[in-house]
């Protein structure tokens, strides 16, 4: 190939990476509620026909993810909690207050030539990752809250199935990462959510299985965070090419032996997503009938 032509493809080559480029929506950057997609986790309840219809159960739970655009970041944490739970016939409840303490990792954000720049607050105008950047590393975060459940209940078979439930939490979030939150300018980042509160609902549905000495399960959970600020923030999404609605669903799998019911849910919400594992004890078994 002659001189001429070895520029030639190279000035087209550049010619079809700008326009590649330029056809690339920027960036966008989202910090909300370290909460989002783990503020629920798998409560064990008393099954219908037990002679003990409530009981006072103790939690310990570690959960570990991902969150924002493209998973920048990271969080992990562990979770307890102190709840009662009761069934009688076709109904089980639960509710309950926790602790949560944890760390949320603030990634860096790349700077590239085709991606210039973040969208900044309702999609304005453009910012650059290294404003960003100067937020990056470790912040400790905890949380209080409170977290209830009802659902109804039907024999089938072996075991049962908790067919319908209704759950509910709200947290009251401290620590490092909400101060930062807090210290942001919306000029730097597509949204930033600065309440301290962080509450969700959902409905769910339960297969259980009745064992010797215990009982095996799968739970799914669908809901959705509260307020106007994840409801409807008034951001267009460029990943999902959508308007972005705040929500999220966890599948659970639990094995409970006499006292000790263990385990594992995986969860999927809006810029989040990971997994935890945990253990429920039944502290005191309550009153019998």
């Amino acid at each position: 190939m002659t001189k001429n032509g070895c520029f030639m493809l190279l000035a087209a080559l550049a010619l079809v990476s700008l326009i590649t480029g330029c056809g690339r929506p920027p960036q966008q950057a989202y910090y909300v509620s370290p909460f989002n997609g783990n503020n629920t986790e798998y409560h064990a309840l008393p099954r219908q026909g037990d002679s003990i219809h409530a009981a006072l159960y103790g939690s310990m739970v570690f959960f570990k993810g991902t969150a924002n655009n493209y998973s920048v970041d990271d969080f992990w944490g562990m979770h307890s909690s102190l709840y009662a739970a009761h069934q009688y016939t076709h109904v089980q409840f639960y509710y309950g207050a926790s602790l949560t303490l944890g760390s949320y990792d603030m990634g860096h954000w790349p700077y590239s030539p085709s991606v210039p720049s973040i969208y900044t607050f309702n999609n304005a105008y453009y910012a650059n990752p290294d404003q960003l950047n100067l937020y990056a590393g470790s912040h400790s975060f905890g949380g209080v809250g409170f977290q209830g459940g009802i659902n109804g209940v039907i024999p089938i078979g072996i075991g049962e199935w908790r067919l319908l439930g209704v759950e509910t939490s709200i947290t009251h979030e401290f620590g490092d990462y909400l101060s930062v939150r807090q210290q942001m300018p919306d000029s730097i980042a597509t949204l930033i959510n600065r309440n301290s509160l962080f509450a969700t609902i959902g409905v769910n549905s339960e297969l259980v299985a009745h064992v010797r000495d215990g009982e095996f399960g799968f739970k799914w959970t669908y809901g959705v965070a509260l307020g106007h600020n994840y409801s409807n923030p008034g951001v267009f999404d460029n990943q999902t090419d959508a308007t972005l609605h705040y929500y999220y669903f966890n599948f659970s799998f639990h094995y409970t032996y006499q006292r000790v019911t263990g385990f594992v849910q995986v969860m999927e919400a809006t810029k989040a997503s990971g997994g935890m594992v945990g253990i429920d004890y039944r502290l005191a078994p309550g009153a019998r009938r």
